[in-house]
C-alpha cells in the first residue's frame, strides 16, 4: 500500500495531520477536493490509489460519489453503506430506532401544517432537522408556537422544505456529548455545556467529566449496527440517561489532538486495516 486519497475541499489542521500519519508510515496521501472530481459511469476512477478517505461532511452528493468509486474499485472510507446512512438523517433515525438505540421522541412530517402538528405532538421546545443533510438549511431550534411559525415558513419559503425531522431537545444536564469512533474503537469522548437548555453549538468540545460506562455501552451498540469506520455519535444527556441524538462523519478532532490523542494515526491505521481486508476477503463496497 502506497497511497491514499483525501476527500477534501482543503487542507486543514486535521487533514495535515493525517499527511503527517501516512508519512511517518511511509505513505503518501494526496488531497483530491470533489469539487474538482468527474467519473465516467463506465469505470468510475479517480486515479490509482489503495484507498479513499471521507473528510468532508457527508451530504446524498458525497454518499453517491463514495459509491461510485465504491463500484468501480476504489475503497473509501467510510464504505458506501455508512455514508448512505450518515447522509440521510431519516434513514438513520429509522434505523437506530428499530435497533433499540435510545433516542429523544422524534418525528417526520411532510407538509407545514403536519410540521405545526407535528411540533405540538413531540412538545417544544424542538429541533428541526432537514431528512437529508443539506449544508444549506441549518438545524433549528424551536421554542414555542411564535417561533414555529416563522422558522417553518422561512424554510419553506426559501428551501421549498416539506419533510421535517422534529426532534424533542429535552434539557437534561444541560450538556452535549460526542463520541469519537474510528475502526471498531471508542477513541475519545467529549463535551460541552449547553447554554440553559439550549445547545452550545459553538461551544468548544472539553473533557468529558462523570460515569463514562453508560456512554461507551451506546458507542459499542451503535458500532456493531452501523459498522466500523470513522464517525461522531451525539449524544444528549438527560436525567433518563443519555440519548442519541445523530451521528456525522467525524471531520474535526483537533480539540482531542490537543488532548494526547493520535487520532489522525488511528484513522490511517484503520485506512490499511481496510486495504488489507480487502485483499484478504475481496472488496464489497
Amino acid at each position: 500500500m502506497r497511497r491514499i486519497a483525501l476527500l477534501a475541499d482543503r487542507l486543514r489542521v486535521e487533514e495535515r495531520l493525517i499527511v503527517e500519519a501516512c508519512a511517518s508510515r511511509g505513505l503518501e496521501a494526496v488531497l483530491l477536493p470533489p469539487a474538482r472530481i468527474y467519473l465516467s459511469l463506465d469505470a468510475p476512477s479517480v486515479g490509482v490509489f489503495d484507498v479513499a478517505i471521507e473528510r468532508g461532511t457527508v451530504t446524498p452528493e458525497r454518499a453517491a460519489l463514495s459509491a461510485l468509486l465504491a463500484s468501480g474499485g476504489t475503497l473509501v472510507v467510510n464504505r458506501a453503506a455508512t455514508a448512505r446512512l450518515l447522509a440521510d438523517r431519516l434513514a438513520l433515525v429509522r434505523h437506530l430506532v428499530y435497533y433499540g438505540v435510545p433516542m429523544p421522541p422524534t418525528a417526520v412530517s411532510f407538509g407545514e401544517e403536519a410540521t405545526f402538528a407535528a411540533i405540538e405532538g413531540v412538545g417544544y421546545p424542538v429541533i428541526l432537522k432537514s431528512v437529508v443533510v443539506d449544508p444549506d438549511v441549518p438545524v433549528a431550534l424551536v421554542e414555542d408556537r411564535d417561533a414555529a411559525e416563522a422558522i417553518v415558513e422561512h424554510r419553506m419559503m426559501l428551501g421549498n422544505e416539506q419533510a421535517v425531522l422534529v426532534q424533542r431537545f429535552a434539557a437534561g444536564r444541560s450538556r452535549t456529548v460526542r463520541l469519537a469512533i474510528v475502526g471498531h474503537d471508542l477513541v475519545g469522548i467529549e463535551a460541552r455545556r449547553n447554554s440553559g437548555w439550549r445547545p452550545a453549538r459553538e461551544a468548544p468540545w472539553e473533557p468529558y467529566e462523570g460515569d463514562a460506562g453508560p456512554l461507551e455501552a451506546i458507542a459499542a451498540h451503535l458500532e456493531t449496527k452501523l459498522g466500523s469506520g470513522i464517525y461522531a455519535i451525539e449524544v444528549l444527556e438527560v436525567d433518563d440517561g443519555p440519548v442519541v441524538v445523530g451521528v456525522t462523519n467525524l471531520v474535526d478532532f483537533r480539540s482531542l489532538v490537543e488532548r494526547g490523542t493520535d487520532v489522525a494515526g488511528a484513522i490511517v491505521d484503520f485506512a490499511v486495516s481496510e486495504v488489507r481486508r480487502k485483499g484478504d476477503e475481496g472488496y464489497r463496497g
